[in-house]
């Protein structure tokens, strides 16, 4: 689901680019469960499914968002 907006977010930039990043992480948990309430308890759980399933992809998107992490651009 990431890669397909990385040329988007480097377009935007971070401030516009994060709140993609939001949507799209909401989109995610409800595919996967309806899991919100994990990820509001444990936002680095997105690096870690990032990572095991698409390393690249995942740097890539800290990098045209200019953060540290996916974790850090998740405002809820």
């Amino acid at each position: 689901m990431l890669r397909p907006e990385l040329s988007n977010w480097r377009i935007q930039g971070g401030t516009l680019g994060k709140i993609g990043l939001n949507a799209l992480v909401h989109e995610w948990a409800l595919r996967n469960g309806g899991i919100n309430g994990a990820v509001l308890a444990d936002k680095a759980m997105i690096d870690r499914a990032a990572i095991k399933m698409c390393p690249d992809v995942r740097q890539q998107a800290i990098e045209a968002l200019g953060i540290p992490d996916l974790a850090s651009g998740l405002a809820f």
